[in-house]
């Protein structure tokens, strides 16, 4: 009993660990978004009251006394903020938020989700320099094959590049939507790694000798060999460590690729082609998925959180009441129309969407949770 005990208490430890983690995780992601926000307002002269990490009452506070800003840590820790003076309301006096050039505005709106999309791109090229990118590695080669008998690829071959396009991995399909870019008989062209070096190189697919389980030959009712068409190698996925600059170059095809993954999941998820119940998930999920990455290794968590922070620049600039997309939106209408729209309205407005937004993550929560 004592021994079942004791398991069980570190298996509980262990989740406890692997929670936290995630939570530093997410954390981290919100202050590099909120800080986007904070520098971009303070170089363009905006009034900033608070900076602050978590949500709830404040347990540390720290006040600038140059300026009257406050720093604030809260025991929440799935979010945060950075409050600019007169945001919401009506003021209309120096630094205050809404007094300010609707061009600025934009820019410090817009500075969060920019600041969330560049570390991603940094992270991803130092993942990919020091552990690797998950790309087709080419494992065996068929000796009837084009690719064989003219010596053009060699097993330990990794493909980067098809047709001109980076080859990027974040699921199965993606890889035979790469090789997919080569139709029929034509040829097409591979940018590989080989020792080190970047090659390029002409392929096409070949008619290859149909096999049984055993490697024999498979034949037709009239006793001719069955054949397929076929590139003539097998490739499977494998993490390859990018020298610097091929990974600082191939993180912005990746961060790119990330951003398309999520607005296809969005547009899916609207018209009824993912179920919600299956893909969508609130903050409970997510700190579940950066776990679960984490127990799996750093490479794992490394790419979850490379994800989540994509997922975070594009969910904010989404047109939502109360995200950064929506004010956004109202300051692009201000700045045509020559006036606001009233600013009780456009607040109450963000206020309630807030409210709908926790609504439909608590939701989403609750349908993952029992599946």
């Amino acid at each position: 009993m004592s021994i079942l005990i004791g398991a069980t208490f570190a298996d509980v430890m262990e989740t406890i660990g692997y929670v936290a983690i995630a939570l530093l995780c997410l954390t981290f992601m919100v202050v590099v978004h909120e800080s986007g926000h904070y520098f971009a307002g303070k170089l363009l002269g905006f009034k900033i009251t608070e900076f602050a990490i978590g949500f709830g009452p404040r347990i540390i506070k720290i006040t600038n006394k140059k300026n009257g800003e406050i720093f604030s840590v809260r025991p929440i820790p799935l979010g945060g903020f950075c409050r600019f003076y007169g945001e919401d309301g009506e003021e209309e006096e120096e630094g205050a938020f809404n007094a300010q050039k609707p061009w600025k505005r934009l820019i410090v709106l817009f500075a969060g989700a920019f600041c969330n999309l560049l570390s991603s791109f940094i992270l991803i090229t130092l993942i990919f320099t020091f552990y690797g990118q998950l790309l087709p590695t080419v494992v065996s080669v068929s000796d009837e094959s084009y690719v064989a008998q003219e010596h053009i690829l060699e097993e330990g071959d990794v493909i980067l590049r098809v047709n001109g396009r980076a080859v990027n991995i974040l699921m199965q399909e993606d890889l035979t939507n790469a090789f997919s870019r080569i139709s029929g008989t034509e040829m097409g062209t591979f940018t590989i790694l080989r020792n080190g070096e970047k090659k390029t190189v002409e392929v096409k697919r070949s008619d290859i000798y149909q096999k049984d389980a055993d490697g024999n030959l498979v034949y037709d009712e009239n006793g001719n060999v069955k054949t397929y068409s076929a590139f003539g190698f097998v490739s499977s996925i494998q993490y390859v460590r990018l020298d610097f600059f091929t990974a600082l170059g191939r993180s912005f095809s990746y961060g790119f690729f990330l951003v398309y993954k999520i607005l296809w999941l969005l547009g899916a998820l609207f018209t009824g082609g993912i179920k919600f119940s299956e893909s969508a998930g609130g903050p409970i999920t997510v700190i579940s998925a950066i776990s679960d990455s984490a127990r799996t290794g750093f490479g794992s968590l490394a790419y979850v959180v490379c994800l989540v922070s994509a997922n975070l620049a594009v969910m904010n600039l989404l047109p939502l009441p109360s995200l950064d997309g929506s004010r956004m939106v109202f300051t692009i209408i201000e700045w045509i129309r020559g006036k606001p729209i009233n600013r009780r309205v456009e607040a109450a407005i963000h206020t309630v969407g807030i409210v709908l937004l926790f609504a439909v993550a608590i939701l989403a929560d609750l349908l993952q949770l029992v599946k």
